[in-house]
């Protein structure tokens, strides 16, 4: 039996995480409240759309939405948002998410079969990433406005038809191209609904209730990051219309969202997580992840060849530390990638982030260490590996 090390017994290694909440190694730290709460849902059986609607209630609550829907991640929660918008406006409204899903062939349109419907996603080109694939996923067609360097409010309007089925935008640490404010704005009067990929929202709390105080139609939260849910979890916020459509799309149902299922179990630790959160201290720790990253800093800017200092996800709203360090070849003996990989492929494997453009304006030729989860013992063994390493 896998019970006191898992992942030894599987032969995997274990890392130290010092690159904060990255869904590639395992999202963030849930509270042990979380795991027991998903205890006792494994106890009983439920149906799964009433969970599902009862769970809705709380992140409506918590979003400040008309409705919210739990689901199986960031990326699932914008491949249901644009799949709601493509169908609004179709037969699919008359519907509701209970029972057998006879409106199945009619959900089942999307992906391949859109013809007549509205399809086009319009974005701003230098707001594009890797994540709005979800769009193309769901039946959706990009229209770009701009270029990669930013945005006008003209190119905005010009790139709406009446194919247009949404506007869309991602919510980023840099400043290019038009704000959301203006984004609503131009897309509301062309009666267009705008979808905010909020992934990457980090403390405060406020944070969950802002996209819909603006204005915004669809916010997409993640469950497994600043939440601190389930890795596979997400949240669906918004308009009560469209979070319909898109309930009628997911798991258990036969839409386009069906493969992205979620586990009773996963839902009440998502909403047990979710409540956690809300009755936490808005600092979320803060001044001690701060001063975790002064003290990396410091110790590493004395090393030959290192240069390192603190920068913050967020820019001047300081939301989050990283300790950056950049290393120089010539007098190190390794150059900044060369260290970040050295640091990843050693025992134990410590995984930073190279060149974290999602979370700093200025971030060329650098690593990021977040002290987000890191144990004392882990901050000395960080400090020590960077100095090993060196090959002068």
């Amino acid at each position: 039996m896998i019970v006191n090390d898992p992942y030894k017994a599987l032969g995997v290694r274990k890392a130290i995480n010092a690159a904060g909440i990255l869904t590639r190694i395992g999202g963030s730290r849930s509270p042990p409240e979380v795991f027991r709460a998903m205890e006792e849902a494994s106890k009983s059986f439920v149906t799964i759309a009433e969970l599902q609607t009862a769970a809705g209630k709380v992140i409506a609550d918590a979003t400040g939405a008309e409705a919210g829907l739990p689901t199986a991640g960031g990326s699932t929660s914008i491949l249901l948002a644009a799949a709601a918008c493509i169908m609004k406006g179709t037969e699919l409204e008359k519907y509701e998410p209970k029972g057998p899903a006879v409106w199945r062939k009619i959900a089942q349109r999307l992906p391949m079969r859109s013809k007549g419907l509205h399809t086009e996603i319009v974005v701003q080109k230098c707001n594009r990433d890797e994540y709005d694939h979800a769009v193309e996923i769901a039946g959706g067609r990009f229209v770009e406005a701009g270029t990669e360097e930013g945005c006008t409010e003209e190119e905005l309007a010009n790139a709406f038809t009446e194919n247009t089925a949404a506007c869309y935008y991602t919510h980023k640490s840099t400043k290019k191209g038009l704000p959301l404010e203006k984004i609503i704005e131009i897309a509301h009067r062309n009666d267009v609904p705008v979808i905010v990929d909020a992934a990457t929202i980090p403390p405060p709390r406020s944070g969950l209730t802002r996209f819909s105080e603006m204005g915004v139609d669809l916010a997409c939260f993640s469950g497994g990051k600043t939440l601190s849910g389930p890795n596979n979890s997400g949240l669906l916020s918004g308009r009560a219309d469209l979070v319909k459509l898109a309930h009628l799309q997911s798991y258990p149902f036969e839409g386009v969202g069906r493969p992205s299922k979620m586990s009773r179990e996963t839902i009440v630790g998502l909403i047990t997580a979710l409540t956690l959160y809300l009755e936490s201290d808005d600092s979320g720790g803060f001044a001690e992840r701060e001063r975790t990253a002064f003290h990396i800093s410091k110790e590493l800017d004395s090393i030959s060849g290192i240069t390192s200092y603190v920068d913050y996800i967020g820019g001047e709203a300081k939301t989050n530390p990283l300790t950056c360090v950049k290393a120089e070849k010539d007098e190190y003996g390794l150059s900044t990638k060369e260290l970040f990989d050295a640091l990843i492929e050693g025992e134990p494997s410590i995984v930073t982030v190279y060149e974290p453009y999602f979370l700093l304006e200025d971030y060329h030729g650098l690593f990021s260490v977040n002290p987000q989860f890191l144990s004392p013992n882990e901050i000395e063994v960080i400090i020590d590996r960077v100095k090993e390493e060196a090959t002068p």
